[in-house]
């Protein structure tokens, strides 16, 4: 476990570090990323209207990993009634601009709370920042927490709520390798078990990491960090920083990218950088899984076995749990991913058997 507590602070460093432009470049960025993002989103709405209609206790979202607070911002948001938003100007702009964060009363009647959970205290502070910009802390709606912590220290949630948590858009993958991703299923488990509650987690699998995970990073890189399999890594440190000029999409053919290199004080070095991939380091990053870059920054994308095993061994596998590609809901936007879900108190079957899942 020392191990693991060694890992975790220093991810929680890197990831203090890279906050701010990971707020820009990836929740505001890279399309594909969006695009799942959204997906996720959508999944989760129709998962709690379902859970709404047909069950009586109200519903305690927890946000493992929740980062600048993307889910608070959406239910902050989605339970404010149509005539007290005319209070705040800022709020009422932002559901205009965002249909998708309308009104629903079913949510705002079946909902308890948004709780959320990140180990950057930066990150912590960029929601509650966000929350307030929205006025989301003034108005009447589901109450919005955050706490700065380890999600691998979980506390029972008590059977008054019916307890949802949730590990979304590939946060399990930076969560200090294999050791802290069997953490987070036993944490998980341990938080919803009692009260019949409902876990899920989310995240990219490893058969895909060449067709999608290469270029997310390496179109992103000035988030954390220039990509350990990319040439020439001349300034590859924290000294410099790279501006891509486009992002590397999904199955892009030729990966090579340009960027304009700049020094801390922000003078541009050097003008249409080209990067590309080393054919060996590559290799060993699509086999193994384990992105590293030239920073302290580390994630991994774990296969489907993989996850498959680990619900066996810390959800107990069975009738309770569900495993699968999220592209059999949504080819479009969740091709590379898939859900790892423990329903505890035997929610879910009707609903998945509508969606074709079991």
């Amino acid at each position: 476990m020392s191990d693991l507590k060694e890992k975790y602070e220093k991810d929680n460093i890197a990831w203090d570090k890279c906050a701010e432009t990971y707020e820009t470049q990836i929740v505001g960025g890279h399309p594909d990323i969006y695009a799942f993002e959204n997906f996720e989103e959508d999944f989760l709405d129709r998962l709690l209207l379902y859970l709404i209609e047909k069950q009586d206790r109200p519903i305690k979202i927890l946000d493992l990993g929740c980062g600048s607070g993307r889910l608070h911002i959406r239910y902050g948001a989605k339970t404010v009634n149509n005539e007290e938003v005319k209070k705040f100007s800022k709020l009422m702009e932002l559901k205009k601009t965002h249909p998708e964060l309308a009104y629903d009363s079913k949510i705002e009647k079946g909902l308890a709370e948004v709780w959320g959970i990140d180990f950057s205290l930066k990150m912590i502070k960029l929601a509650e920042k966000k929350i307030k910009e929205a006025q989301l802390d003034k108005a009447r709606n589901v109450p919005l927490t955050l706490d700065q912590g380890s999600a691998f220290e979980l506390d029972e949630e008590p059977e008054d709520v019916l307890p949802v948590a949730v590990n979304l858009v590939n946060s399990i993958c930076v969560m200090q390798g294999p050791e802290g991703a069997v953490e987070l299923f036993k944490s998980m488990r341990k938080a919803v078990e009692k009260a019949g509650g409902i876990a899920i987690i989310s995240n990219y699998q490893r058969e895909y990491i060449e067709s999608y995970g290469l270029g997310q990073y390496e179109s992103t890189l000035d988030v954390s960090g220039h990509p350990w399999w990319m040439v020439p890594d001349t300034y590859a440190s924290p000294d410099y920083k790279f501006i891509p000029k486009h992002y590397i999409r999904a199955y892009t053919k030729d990966p090579r990218l340009h960027v304009d290199v700049y020094d801390k004080k922000g003078n541009l070095i050097k003008k249409d950088h080209v990067l590309k991939r080393d054919p060996e380091r590559t290799t060993e990053v699509v086999n193994t899984g384990h992105i590293r870059l030239h920073t302290d920054y580390e994630s991994h994308w774990y296969s489907f076995k993989q996850m498959e095993d680990w619900i066996r061994a810390h959800w107990k596998g069975g009738e309770k749990t569900y495993h699968f590609e999220t592209s059999r809901l949504d080819k479009l936007r969740a091709e590379p991913a898939q859900m790892s879900v423990l329903d505890c108190g035997n929610h879910l079957k009707d609903l998945f058997t509508r969606w074709k899942l079991v």
